[in-house]
Formats: structure tokens, sequence, C-alpha cells
């Protein structure tokens, strides 16, 4: 990356990268894979919300650990596949597919987890999970509405998938520290609130890429 604008921290950040993908091409990883793995690490992670709190405290905070690891591990393969079909030649003619489609499914099974695990606390903790889910759905579908329109690709709005992700991960690792120091019940209306932020965000994500569409549109 010779781009002068671009800092060293992040050029080393993308050299670390291409380095980690071309290691993974190396050993017969392909960019379909990488997406579907990330939905594998996506339902183990919506699995280990669902029973973190159903289960003894230091069970609880293991599965909470457990679920930011693989949330952590979904954000890497999503950021090494599209890398990985570019720069290793191996962009397929389905790969759009590959790339955007399993995302939605990982989306719903993280909040679903959440939603459905916390419902024995909060009764209607499974319906603010499909919210998020479908509200989540709902920014990729304004993404690539606009796409269809002949737009640029519109990322404006608070809630993206990687700050989706990055939310629900550090919600629980806070979730497992405190369940080590706080009653269960405490830890459960803090995934809960995360998740109504995460579905918040994602409302006003779609609002907001809504309108700069709008008004691309209108300008032309």
């Amino acid at each position: 990356m010779s781009d002068p604008q671009i800092s060293p921290r992040r050029a080393a950040r993308y050299e670390r990268r291409l380095a980690l993908a071309a290691w993974l091409r190396a050993r017969g990883a392909t960019p379909n894979g990488l997406s579907l793995f990330a939905v594998g690490l996506s339902a183990l992670a919506g699995a280990a919300f669902f029973f973190a709190l159903r289960d003894p405290p230091h069970y609880g905070v293991a599965l909470l650990l457990f679920a930011a690891l693989c949330l952590a591990g979904r954000i890497v393969c999503n950021r090494l596949d599209g890398l990985m079909a570019r720069r290793g030649g191996m962009v397929g003619k389905a790969g759009e597919v590959y790339s955007d489609a399993p995302d939605r499914l990982a989306d719903a099974l993280v909040f679903l987890g959440v939603g459905y695990g916390l419902a024995a606390w909060v009764p209607w903790a499974s319906d603010l999970g499909w919210a998020a889910s479908l509200l989540a759905v709902g920014t990729a579908y304004v993404r690539v509405l606009g796409l269809a329109c002949g737009l640029r690709e519109h990322g404006e709005g608070p809630m993206p998938k990687r700050t989706r992700m990055l939310a629900m991960a550090w919600a629980a690792l806070l979730a497992a520290a405190g369940l080590a120091l706080a009653p269960a019940s405490v830890v459960a209306w803090l995934l809960l609130a995360t998740l109504a932020l995460v579905a918040a965000g994602a409302a006003l994500t779609i609002a907001l890429r809504l309108r700069a569409i709008v008004r691309e549109l209108e300008s032309r």
C-alpha cells in the first residue's frame, strides 16, 4: 500500500491480513469457504449466548468468552474472504452470493441466540432478537437497493455489519466479567441493552442510507 494518506498502522494491519490470507490460501482455503465458515462461527456464538445464562455461572462465563471469540473469528473471515478473492485471483461467478447471503443468516443466528437465551429473564427478549435480525437484513437490503439503482455503494449509518458484531463481542466480554461479579439478572439486562442498541442503530442506518439514496437519485 503506497498511498501516502494511509497511516503506517493501517498499512501494517493490511499487510498482516494479506499474509494471513496467503497462508490460508496455501492450505486450501477459499473465499467461499471462509464465508461459509463465518456462518458456522455465528451459529456457535448464537448457541453460546443461548445457553450462557441457563448454566451455572462458571459455565456461563466460558460460554460468553467463547461467543466473543467466535464473533471475532467471524469478523476476521469477513475481512479475508474478499481480500483472498481479489488478491488471489479467486473471484468466482457466484462470489457475490457467497459474500453477501451468508452474512444475513449469520446475523440472525447471533441475534436470535441472544434473544431466546434471554427469554427466561425478559419474556419479550426473543421479539427483540427478531427485530434486530430483520433490521440487520434491512441494512444490507438498502445497500443493495442503491447498487440496483445504479448508484455507488452506500455505507452510511452507525451500525454496519462489523460494528454489530463488535458490539455483541464486547457485550459478551463485559457479560462474562459481570457474571463472575454480579447476579445473572444484571448480565441479562446488559445483553438485552446491547441487543436493543444494535436494533436501534440498524434502524437508523436504514433511514440514513435510504435518505442518501433518494437524495442522490433526485440530484441526477
